[in-house]
C-alpha cells in the first residue's frame, strides 16, 4: 500500500497555514489489527465511510493500517490527492503496530484522532505525546474507557469525543470534559417502505440485525421469544436472524437465518422487515437500532441505557430482558399494525434530529478546536 503524499488547497473553513490544507492523523484501534477474513462492520466501517467525506471537504488525512486491511481499502478508499494510506509491517496486534505507526511519523499534524482507543492504544498515546506529533488530540471513545486510559486522558489533557451519555458518564465521574457526539454517516441510504407497517402477505416480520453469532446480541433470546409465541400468533410472525458470518441453518419453522448481509444491503433488508428487535446487552451506541429507527421500524428493546436514550420519544417499547416479556410485545405489535406505524414515524424522526452525522459540524465543532 504506497503512500500517496499530496498537497491540495483546503476550501474555506478548513484552511490550516497558508498554502496547505489542515492535516489529521488517523490512529485507530481496528485498523491497527489485523482483519483478515473478518467482515467488516460497526466502528470500522463507519471510518471508512467518514474518511471520503472529510477528504472532500479539504482535510488532509493519514491514516495506518495493518497489512491485512490491504484489499478493504483498496476497494473503499481509493485514491485522492488528500489521502496518505500507510501500511505497518504486521507486528501482530495494536500495541506493536501503533507504537510502529507512531515512530514513524514526524511532527506536524494539526489533530491527532485515536479512534476507538482502549488499553493497547495507551503506549502509542503516550509515545505521541512525547514526540509532540501534533498539536492537538482527540480521543474518539466508542467504548467506556478503560481506567487506564481515563487516567491518561487527564494527565496529557487530551480532548474527549464519546458516541454516547452511556460512554461520557464514566470520563465525567473523574471530571473529565467530553463532548457526545456520533450518528450514521451514511443516513441518507435508510428510509421507509412506501406503505410503513402495511403487510401483503398477512405475515409479519421481526429482524435482529447484528454480527452473529456474538452471544451478546441476544439473538438466542429472540428465539426463545419467539418459541413463546402461542402456535396462532407464530403461524402470522416471521423471525429474521441477520446476519452469520458463516453459513448457519438453525432447523427452525418460522425462524430465517441469513448470511452475512454486505453494508450496502442492509437497507433493502431493513425495508422488508416490520419490527427490530434490539436486545443486546454490550453496546455503547448500536447503529443498529438507528438504522432501522431511519428505517421506520418500531422497535423492541430491552433496557440497556442507548436503547433507553434512543427510543424516549415513544418509537419503540423497553421490555424487560427475558422472553416471555419479548415475546408479548411481538404479539402487540403483530396484531396493531396502526401502533406500528405511529412507533416507526416517531423513530425515524428522533433519528432523523439526533442520530444522521454531519461530517461538517465534526470538523467544525470537534476536530479542529481553533476552527469554532
Amino acid at each position: 500500500m504506497a503512500d500517496q503524499s499530496h498537497s491540495h488547497d483546503a476550501p474555506t473553513g478548513v484552511e490550516g497555514p497558508p498554502g496547505r490544507a489542515r492535516r489529521v492523523l488517523f490512529l485507530d484501534q481496528g485498523f491497527l489489527k489485523n482483519r483478515k477474513g473478518k467482515p467488516i462492520h460497526g466502528v470500522e466501517l463507519f471510518r471508512l465511510l467518514l474518511l471520503p467525506q472529510l477528504l472532500e471537504l479539504g482535510v488532509e488525512c493519514t491514516v495506518w493500517f495493518d497489512p491485512s486491511w490491504r484489499e478493504t481499502v483498496r476497494q473503499r478508499l481509493g485514491t485522492h490527492p488528500l489521502l496518505r494510506i500507510r501500511t505497518t509491517p504486521g507486528l501482530g496486534g495494536t500495541l506493536t503496530n501503533a507504537l510502529w505507526a507512531v515512530g514513524a511519523e514526524r511532527a506536524g499534524y494539526d489533530t491527532v484522532v485515536f479512534g476507538d482507543a482502549r488499553r493497547g492504544m495507551i503506549p502509542a498515546m503516550q509515545l505521541c505525546d512525547t514526540r509532540r506529533l501534533g498539536e492537538e488530540s482527540l480521543v474518539f471513545a466508542h467504548r467506556r474507557p478503560h481506567p487506564r486510559l481515563l487516567k491518561l486522558t487527564r494527565k496529557l489533557d487530551y480532548r474527549v469525543l464519546a458516541v454516547s451519555e452511556f460512554v461520557a458518564e464514566r470520563f465525567r465521574k473523574v471530571g473529565r470534559a467530553v463532548d457526545v457526539y456520533y450518528g450514521l454517516p451514511n443516513a441518507q441510504q435508510f428510509f421507509p417502505r412506501e406503505e410503513s407497517g402495511s403487510t401483503q402477505d398477512g405475515v409479519i416480520h421481526f429482524c435482529l440485525l447484528g454480527r452473529l453469532p456474538n452471544i451478546s446480541k441476544g439473538h438466542e433470546l429472540a428465539i426463545e421469544a419467539y418459541r413463546s409465541l402461542d402456535p396462532g400468533m407464530r403461524e402470522c410472525c416471521r423471525l429474521h436472524l441477520a446476519s452469520f458470518i458463516e453459513p448457519t441453518d438453525l432447523g427452525i419453522p418460522g425462524i430465517v437465518a441469513h448470511e452475512w448481509i454486505a453494508s450496502g444491503d442492509v437497507p433493502e433488508f431493513l425495508r422488508s422487515m416490520h419490527v427490530m428487535l434490539t436486545l443486546s446487552s454490550n453496546e455503547t451506541f448500536s447503529q443498529a437500532i438507528v438504522q432501522g429507527m431511519l428505517t421506520g421500524l418500531p422497535i423492541i428493546a430491552t433496557p440497556h441505557p442507548v436503547f433507553v436514550e434512543k427510543l424516549d420519544t415513544g418509537g419503540g417499547v423497553i421490555v424487560d430482558r427475558n422472553a416471555e416479556a419479548i415475546g408479548a410485545a411481538m404479539a402487540r405489535l403483530a396484531s396493531d399494525a396502526e401502533m406500528r406505524r405511529r412507533m416507526g414515524h416517531l423513530a425515524r424522526e428522533t433519528a432523523l434530529e439526533r442520530y444522521v452525522w454531519d461530517t461538517g459540524r465534526f470538523v467544525r465543532e470537534h476536530l479542529f478546536r481553533g476552527s469554532r
